[in-house]
Protein backbone atom coordinates (compact mmCIF):
# COMPACT_ATOMS: atom_id res chain seq x y z
CA UNK A 1 0.00 0.00 0.00
CA UNK A 2 1.37 3.40 -0.89
CA UNK A 3 1.94 6.00 1.83
CA UNK A 4 -0.70 8.24 0.24
CA UNK A 5 -3.32 5.49 0.31
CA UNK A 6 -2.47 4.64 3.92
CA UNK A 7 -2.70 8.27 5.03
CA UNK A 8 -5.97 8.76 3.16
CA UNK A 9 -7.38 5.64 4.81
CA UNK A 10 -6.37 6.86 8.24
CA UNK A 11 -7.96 10.28 7.71
CA UNK A 12 -11.21 8.85 6.32
CA UNK A 13 -11.39 6.24 9.07
CA UNK A 14 -10.86 8.88 11.74
CA UNK A 15 -13.65 10.97 10.23
CA UNK A 16 -16.00 7.98 10.17
CA UNK A 17 -15.14 7.12 13.76
CA UNK A 18 -15.71 10.64 15.04
CA UNK A 19 -18.97 11.04 13.15
CA UNK A 20 -20.43 7.68 14.17
CA UNK A 21 -19.39 8.21 17.81
CA UNK A 22 -21.04 11.64 17.78
CA UNK A 23 -24.21 10.15 16.27
CA UNK A 24 -24.28 7.48 18.96
CA UNK A 25 -23.93 10.09 21.69
CA UNK A 26 -26.73 12.18 20.15
CA UNK A 27 -29.21 9.37 19.40
CA UNK A 28 -28.14 6.31 21.39
CA UNK A 29 -28.66 4.26 18.23
CA UNK A 30 -26.89 0.90 18.38
CA UNK A 31 -26.23 0.96 14.62
CA UNK A 32 -24.03 4.04 15.06
CA UNK A 33 -22.07 2.21 17.77
CA UNK A 34 -21.56 -0.81 15.50
CA UNK A 35 -20.38 1.52 12.73
CA UNK A 36 -17.94 3.15 15.19
CA UNK A 37 -16.54 -0.25 16.19
CA UNK A 38 -16.01 -1.23 12.55
CA UNK A 39 -14.40 2.15 11.89
CA UNK A 40 -12.02 1.46 14.75
CA UNK A 41 -11.20 -1.89 13.16
CA UNK A 42 -10.38 -0.18 9.87
CA UNK A 43 -8.19 2.25 11.80
CA UNK A 44 -6.21 -0.60 13.32
CA UNK A 45 -5.76 -2.08 9.85
CA UNK A 46 -4.47 1.16 8.31
CA UNK A 47 -2.14 1.84 11.24
CA UNK A 48 -0.70 -1.68 11.07
CA UNK A 49 -0.03 -1.66 7.31
CA UNK A 50 3.53 -0.77 6.40
CA UNK A 51 3.58 1.82 3.63
CA UNK A 52 5.54 0.70 0.58
CA UNK A 53 6.47 2.39 -2.64
CA UNK A 54 5.17 0.77 -5.82
CA UNK A 55 8.70 0.69 -7.27
CA UNK A 56 10.08 -1.59 -4.55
Amino acid sequence: MSPTARNTGIVVTLGMLVFSSWMYLQTGDWVAMVFAVFSLGYGVFFFSVTPRDRDS
